[in-house]
């Protein structure tokens, strides 16, 4: 595999999220379990092992990051709640889930170029290398690892305080990603 230089994956990353309400951070795979590190990343435990950039627009809204939540907007989560609320999926679907993000949760509207915002969905996995499992919160998923999204999200398994989020979480051997879209209606 070729090496990922950090500009093209900080770019892919900010075209495809910059805009929409987004999570996106990574943090480093260690001895234990992946939904340690996955609730680390999201309690803001650990910094990206490379240093490379985060999307976090609650970072610093300490209202409602009290110290009793620093994971917020996530709910505080067991790894008992992540077994019943994440599915696998494919990175096939990683990548078009990524994609939904940047659409808002809705269809992809097929006058814009798919195929850039793929490209750019797969720039951002690619840091993660081949070897890697991807989960989600969208409810298709409990049926299949490769539902179809052309009509969008629709159902989810909240992880957050929030009525509507979903999202992405990629381990390989060596990092755990966390990507998530909220709509906080």
């Amino acid at each position: 595999m070729e090496t990922l230089a950090q500009a093209d994956w900080e770019a892919a990353l900010l075209r495809l999220l910059e805009d929409v309400y987004t999570f996106a951070a990574t943090g480093p795979k260690t001895d234990t379990d992946w939904q340690s590190d996955m609730l680390a990343v999201m309690n803001r435990e650990v910094n990206d092992p490379r240093g490379w950039h985060i999307l976090d627009w609650d970072k610093k809204n300490v209202e409602e990051r009290e110290p009793n939540a620093p994971s917020f907007p996530f709910l505080p989560l067991s790894h008992e709640t992540l077994a019943t609320r994440l599915f696998p999926v494919t990175p096939d679907t990683a990548a078009r889930l990524l994609v939904t993000m940047t659409f808002e949760w809705g269809p992809v509207e097929p006058e814009k170029n798919t195929q850039e915002f793929l490209a750019d969905a797969r720039t951002v996995l690619n840091r993660y290398g081949d070897n890697i499992s991807c989960y989600t919160n969208i409810t298709d998923a409990r049926i299949s690892p490769s539902p179809d999204l052309t009509t969008g999200v629709h159902g989810w398994t909240p992880l957050t305080r929030y009525d509507g989020d979903f999202g992405l979480v990629v381990v390989s051997p060596e990092e755990v990603g966390v990507f998530w879209s909220f709509n906080p209606i």
